[in-house]
C-alpha cells in the first residue's frame, strides 16, 4: 500500500514545483504564477490516505 509509506505525492498540475514553469522569448523557463491546485506546496493528498483519514474521523465522530 503505497499511501501508508507516502501519503502524499506530488501535484498533477505543477508536478511537484509548486509553480507553473514557462518559458519566455528566448526559450529560457522561468518561474510563474503559484500553482493554485496545491498553493505553492507541490503535493497533493493521495486518494487512499484521504478515504483512511476519513474513516477514521467518521469512526471518531461516532464514538465520542
Amino acid at each position: 500500500m503505497v499511501c501508508a509509506v507516502s501519503p502524499f505525492g506530488n501535484c498533477r498540475k505543477c508536478h511537484g514545483l509548486g509553480h507553473k514553469a514557462r518559458v519566455n522569448r528566448r526559450g529560457r523557463i522561468k518561474v510563474g504564477k503559484v500553482c493554485r491546485r496545491c498553493r505553492g506546496e507541490g503535493r497533493r493528498i493521495r486518494i487512499g490516505w484521504w478515504l483512511v483519514n476519513r474513516a477514521r474521523r467518521i469512526h471518531q465522530d461516532g464514538t465520542r
